[in-house]
């Protein structure tokens, strides 16, 4: 049976905050670890260690809006590698009532300290993240953090996303929620202890390494966008609030339909669509409305637009990245990439239309992502480009309503900084 509204659809948890609770998990017994008392297993050459050191049922992890989430830990273990021991643990990500291909995928992390000089002597020279983690009570003396990718997790091969080229494709926000979810164990009194009692005899700086794996992510891959993006070898690790929030088609449309309900009721005549909530709270700084002015419309500008228009309002406001805006600029009003592509080939013609010369026009065409071709205007400050894509923003919704209607289009950068600001106008 359909899930109607009456019944609340269940959210689920994106794979960046299933790889931060694994990586706590390992952490924690590598940890413990250090505080056992081992026995070595001469015939197997495993080192065996109490159940209460390698066994973990759940963790609690920080979340970016400040709340805390308890995860189940799938499978956790200890083991030998190359002579080094290390801990291994996993989650089962649930996704919640509307699922995506990642729904029920193994989210793995393992855990192993080391010192620089063996990374040294090991010659490794890969791409990874790396943080200092100050002790609180020994803050000259920190952690080193190194968070990579393994087996699983795709690697960035083209510029234009928000992870540099070479380096793993876990997003800025999962990357913070790993190391906050791991400084939690460093920076307690349990994880003070462990990092001074297993301390090299010459005081070296201790490495603490974290690798997010994917066991089937490499399957998982081709039934996503990874590889035109020049992600290879895996699934990304994405997230910017770590929580999925589940919704199917028909309650979006009421939720946007509702929101513009609430600002009528509010007595507004001004309404302010976003894509998401990073939009929406750039958008809430730069144009400083009553809260129930802005609503979210996620993928459905078109349902959310005629909504507006038929329920009586007088004036748009829409705001966000290129890539939503270029779509609509295209004349898409369904910007999931399921319901439509980004076609860079249509930019790189209007680009030609309005003047730019000929290299410009091939970069964007041979663009990876709409970011990029953003971040190359933003850094050459040009903001004419913008202000022309905004203008055809507002020229295809006063065709899609057929009325004249005041609408404003505000598209911004990566980093929320306004790129233009354009109203009323129609592109001619």
């Amino acid at each position: 049976m359909k899930k109607g509204l009456n019944k609340p659809l269940r959210k689920g948890y994106t794979t960046g905050a299933c790889a931060a609770a694994a990586a706590k998990a390992a952490t924690l017994i590598v940890i413990r670890y250090a505080l056992s008392v081992m026995s070595c297993d001469s015939k197997n050459g495993k080192i065996s260690i109490t159940d209460h050191a390698s066994r973990i049922t759940d963790v609690e992890i920080p979340f970016p809006n400040g709340s805390r989430v308890k995860f189940r830990i799938h499978a956790s273990k200890l083991a030998t590698r190359n002579s080094q021991l290390l801990a291994r643990a996993s989650v089962i990500k649930d996704a919640g009532d509307d699922p995506d291909i990642t729904n029920g995928a193994e989210i793995a992390a393992e855990a192993v300290f080391s010192t620089e000089t063996e990374k040294r002597r090991n010659g490794e020279t890969e791409n990874f993240f790396t943080s200092f983690s100050p002790i609180p009570r020994f803050p000259d003396s920190p952690i080193h953090i190194i968070i990579k990718g393994g087996k699983g997790v795709g690697v960035v091969t083209k510029p234009g996303l928000a992870v540099p080229v070479g380096c793993p494709a876990i997003n800025p926000v999962p990357m913070r929620m790993i190391r906050e979810a791991v400084e939690e164990v460093l920076s307690s009194e349990f994880g003070v202890r462990s990092f001074y009692h297993s301390k090299t005899q010459n005081s070296e700086l201790k490495t603490l390494e974290i690798t997010i794996s994917v066991p089937k992510g490499k399957e998982l891959a081709k039934k996503t966008l990874n590889s035109r993006l020049g992600i290879i070898g895996g699934i990304s690790i994405l997230g910017t609030t770590g929580i999925v929030e589940s919704m199917s088609v028909d309650a979006y449309k009421e939720t946007i339909s509702l929101g513009i309900d609430m600002a009528i009721a509010a007595g507004l005549s001004e309404i302010v669509f976003t894509p998401g909530r990073n939009s929406e709270k750039y958008a809430e700084e730069i144009l400083r409305l009553k809260e129930e002015a802005f609503v979210q419309m996620g993928d459905y500008a078109g349902f959310a637009f005629k909504t507006a228009v038929k329920k009586g309002i007088k004036k748009i406001d829409v705001v966000g990245q290129l890539g939503k805006m270029a779509k609509i600029a295209d004349g898409n009003f369904k910007t999931h990439v399921r319901d439509s592509n980004l076609n860079l080939s249509n930019i790189s013609k209007w680009a030609e239309e309005w003047g730019y010369d000929k290299t410009i026009c091939k970069e964007i065409k041979q663009s990876n992502t709409a970011r990029q071709v953003s971040d190359s205007f933003e850094n050459m400050s040009d903001k004419r480009f913008f202000e022309l894509v905004g203008k055809r923003v507002i020229e295809k919704i006063r065709g899609l309503l057929k009325k004249d209607i005041e609408i404003r289009c505000i598209i911004l950068s990566s980093n929320g900084a306004v790129m233009a600001d354009v109203k009323q106008e129609v592109f001619r």
